[in-house]
């Protein structure tokens, strides 16, 4: 097992420092840049949004857009991702580390394009 213990930048990628058993060892990591998904069907208060398959839910306040950004795509580990879900009552960004599941179903694995319109018309107050 190795232990990710730091990021190098490069202009074109990131190199990540592996440490196993006292060695350390570079890796290439996927190029910089996030990608960016918004999912197409508004999500409401029965939905059960998580990171993962065993993470606590991440609650769903009203009517809500949920877009996630993969911070580093095309890695093949865990690694830092974010949910960001608008209502008409605000806008909260929730941090994890893993692909976001929807009851039940994994979302943008497949790495497909969603179709979606904006401006996002939003219910409520």
């Amino acid at each position: 097992m190795f232990k990710l213990v730091g990021r190098l930048a490069t202009a074109t990628a990131l190199t990540a420092v592996l440490v196993s058993g006292g060695a350390a060892r570079e890796t290439k990591l996927p190029a910089v840049g996030a990608q960016v998904y918004v999912y197409p069907e508004k999500l409401t208060p029965p939905d059960v949004l998580t990171f993962g398959e065993s993470e606590m839910p991440i609650e769903i306040q009203g009517e809500t857009t949920l877009v996630w950004v993969d911070l580093l795509p095309g890695a093949r580990f865990g690694h830092p991702t974010e949910c960001v879900l608008i209502s008409a009552a605000g806008t909260r960004v929730v941090k994890g580390d893993w692909w976001l599941v929807l009851n039940g179903k994994t979302l943008f694995r497949d790495g497909k394009a969603y179709k979606s319109d904006f401006p996002v018309t939003l219910a409520g107050k």
